[in-house]
């Protein structure tokens, strides 16, 4: 359960920005628990106790700024997912030193009850792919995998072949199994099958061929797409574009 916290000094914002991310997680079938701060002191607590997975904040806040709340975390390691929410655009581009998953503008054309929806459902592809997974290597045993740094799967016998971004190159872990089981658990988290033997991540799909009969993925992997799975294919990558539009 991924745990959000929504802080701004004017509470009723707060509190309608948490009850609007709460309800776009349930529209996607995810849960989430939130907590609705108005200082930056009383986040910074309770990240100290159970560190925040996403946090929504606003930038001009008395005493600690949203700035700096973005700073005191990124100096200390923590990678949670910041979603700057302000009146004053023109702090745009100062946000990008805090590497911000997102920056919403209140008195944009846009309402809020709009651009929240859609940042959580990028928060929501994210969080999916930042997912560790344990893969049973038939030689190295156990090996964690986020699900992000995986390419492609190939199914090869009673095998599934692994094809992992590692550090500029790839690698293969190899582990049994059964590629529709595989593609059971990676139902929602940015995969698709796109050929009997093999499965693919859109996260890490550089094109696909005009012609739809073959996936260039990044590393210099390339996925033949079979004919049965083309329009599925078009389906859920366009799905998946929107959602990160």
């Amino acid at each position: 359960m991924a745990k959000i916290g929504v802080c701004d000094d004017s509470l009723d914002i707060a509190r309608d920005i948490a009850k609007t991310v709460k309800s776009s997680f349930e529209a996607l079938s995810e849960e989430c628990s939130i907590y609705v701060f108005q200082s930056g002191a009383e986040v910074l607590k309770e990240n100290l106790r159970a560190p925040f997975d996403v946090l929504f904040l606003d930038i001009d806040m008395p005493g600690i700024s949203g700035f700096d709340l973005a700073r005191e975390l990124r100096a200390a390691g923590d990678g949670c997912l910041i979603v700057f929410v302000t009146s004053h655009s023109e702090l745009v581009y100062d946000s990008l030193d805090f590497q911000p998953f997102n920056f919403l503008r209140k008195n944009s054309a846009q309402p809020l009850s709009e651009s929240v929806p859609k940042t959580v459902a990028k928060i929501v592809d994210r969080l999916k792919q930042a997912k560790m997974v344990l893969i049973e290597e038939r030689t190295l045993g156990s090996v964690p995998v986020r699900l992000r740094d995986i390419i492609s799967i190939e199914s090869s016998g009673h095998y599934l072949v692994y094809t992992v971004s590692d550090g500029g190159s790839t690698k293969k872990l190899v582990s049994r199994g059964l590629i529709s089981e595989r593609e059971e658990l990676l139902e929602g988290s940015g995969f698709a099958r796109v050929h009997k033997g093999f499965i693919i991540n859109f996260g890490q799909l550089k094109r696909l061929d005009r012609s739809l009969k073959e996936a260039e993925l990044f590393g210099g992997v390339r996925v033949p797409i079979g004919k049965k799975y083309r329009q599925a294919l078009e389906e859920k990558y366009s799905m998946y574009l929107r959602r990160r539009s």
